[in-house]
């Protein structure tokens, strides 16, 4: 049960983290290339360990 709710908990915050990052460049708040980059990997990571957490949960 705890594996679901921590792997839902890492996705949501992948998008929340993308989305956040692209209402900012939205706005006009200017970001650097590797700080840019650097979100997108984290987000990346952060959504697949969510979803190995969702497997791992319904074992």
């Amino acid at each position: 049960m705890s594996n679901t709710l921590y792997g839902l908990a890492a996705i949501l915050a992948a998008f929340a983290l993308l989305f956040l990052s692209w209402k900012k460049r939205e706005r006009g708040v200017a970001e650097g290339l590797y700080v840019r980059v650097g979100k997108i990997i984290l987000a990346l990571f952060m959504f697949g360990f969510g979803v190995l957490l969702l497997k791992s949960g319904h074992v």
